[in-house]
């Protein structure tokens, strides 16, 4: 099986680390245990034995994440090592050489990849930027065929912050059901939204959507690498058969505290928490376009860590990002990893003082010493 590069993936896993500013990121600021966990959980945790649990995931943690969607059972959810396992998990069990997957783009492109690997047609639909990153939905009735087994977007999404209006989610679903189709929703990013109430999952929605979650983005909580699948329960327990071929299982630390995060009153606090976060660095973010307005523009986010900007200048978006890189030690995403030159992604929920260092660099670069 030849497997593309995941690009988005490869740059960060290389570079990330070695540069002073890092910009790149997608998620909120993370938490320490000690900011997360009261006292007596932190004393709790010192408990926890450290051997093999549910393969599926523990059943109360399960139990938690079912909670937050209506009707629905331990049996609809798994939990994997990070949304990342849960995307492939996806495509191993519900897709099959030969058939056609929908994606809307720019997106977060694992799923993409995955499924070119193992033989999937993949056909894109653009997100309009002149809508505001939102798909036309005639566009969608146009690339969905008989031979499509499933759509899949990112809502909110990545890079753009976009978050699809209720009357979208309806029309989408409306397609889905008239073709019988599944609809995969990524929604690691929601809860994060700004200027609006959480919307409903797609999992709650449509009988056939399978949604991708997990702590990593609006959660900030990268580090326990928990991430999970909801959806109908036979695609679910397809999922954990072919759970028994990867991780087998997830780590028992990161359960116990998960468990903890997904509850209705520690999630909305720590929700909270990114949403401040992630409020005050747009206010910034916004500033600073508008001073480098002549350079510099972009369709403000409406949730998630990102912004996808787009930028004047005659030159190609990785030969920029990697330029900065090198002379000013900050780390963007270009634009090319998404299949969109000319744009660059930021992530605005670093602490505050460190995206507004990394934003004084990139203009001082773009006006000084880009030639």
């Amino acid at each position: 099986m030849k497997i593309e590069e995941f690009t988005l993936e490869r740059i960060q896993s290389l570079y990330e680390n070695t540069v002073e500013y890092n910009l790149s990121d997608s998620g909120v600021h993370p938490y320490s245990l000690r900011e997360l966990l009261s006292p007596e959980q932190q004393n709790a945790l010192l408990d926890v034995e450290l051997g093999y649990g549910w393969t599926n995931g523990k059943v109360e943690l399960r139990q938690a994440i079912a909670n937050l969607h209506p009707n629905r059972t331990p049996d609809h959810v798994i939990v994997t090592n990070g949304s990342a396992e849960a995307n492939f998990l996806l495509v191993m069990s519900v897709l099959e050489p030969g058939d056609e997957l929908v994606v809307f783009v720019p997106n977060y492109l694992q799923i993409w990849g995955w499924a070119r690997a193992i033989g999937v047609t993949v056909k894109e639909v653009l997100l309009r930027e002149e809508l505001g990153w939102i798909p036309d939905l005639d566009d969608v009735r146009k690339a969905v065929s008989g031979r499509t087994k499933m759509m899949t977007v990112c809502n909110p999404n990545n890079p753009t912050g976009s978050v699809l209006p209720r009357e979208t989610m309806d029309g989408l679903v409306a397609i889905a059901r008239h073709h019988g189709i599944y609809l995969h929703a990524d929604e690691v990013y929601k809860g994060a939204e700004l200027d609006q109430d959480e919307p409903p999952s797609f999992a709650d929605l449509y009988e056939k959507a399978i949604i991708t979650s997990g702590l990593s983005k609006a959660m900030a909580l990268p580090g326990l690498r928990i991430g999970w699948l909801v959806g109908p329960v036979e695609e679910i327990y397809a999922s954990w058969q072919r759970k028994d071929y990867t991780s087998i299982t997830t780590g028992a630390v990161s359960e116990f505290v998960a468990e903890i995060a997904v509850q209705p009153g520690k999630r909305q606090e720590i929700l909270s928490r990114s949403k401040k976060i992630l409020r005050e660095n747009l206010a910034l973010l916004q500033r600073w376009v508008n001073a480098n307005g002549d350079l510099f523009s972009f369709v403000p986010p409406k949730a998630g860590g990102m912004a996808f900007i787009r930028y004047a200048m005659p030159v190609n978006s990785t030969e920029l990002v990697h330029r900065l890189r090198e002379e000013r030690g900050i780390m963007l995403l270009p634009g090319d990893v998404y299949g969109l030159d000319r744009h660059i992604r930021i992530g605005v929920g670093a602490p505050a003082h460190h995206l507004e260092t990394g934003l004084e660099r990139l203009a001082d670069f773009v006006r000084s010493d880009l030639k």
